[in-house]
């Protein structure tokens, strides 16, 4: 039964261009899966899941302030 879990959100990076902040989003940025898990018994359940997934960075759009993490 093949299933595909997806997972997406937003990297705010500071760079001088948007092209710039595409490679960086390309070159730094990972999502890495941590634990896949079922609450069926394991005698009926058997998986095959990268933890790797395929990253496709879309279009950014440059903001009009800096938005910082300063809680």
């Amino acid at each position: 039964m093949p299933v595909l879990f997806e997972f997406s959100g937003d990297f705010y990076i500071v760079t001088p261009s948007l092209s710039a902040a595409e490679h960086y989003a390309q070159q730094h940025c990972e999502l890495t899966l941590g634990n896949v898990h079922s609450t069926l018994p394991p005698d009926q359940v058997e998986w095959i899941f990268s933890c790797h997934p395929i990253k496709e960075v879309g279009k950014g759009s440059p903001c009009e302030e800096l938005i910082t993490d300063q809680g």
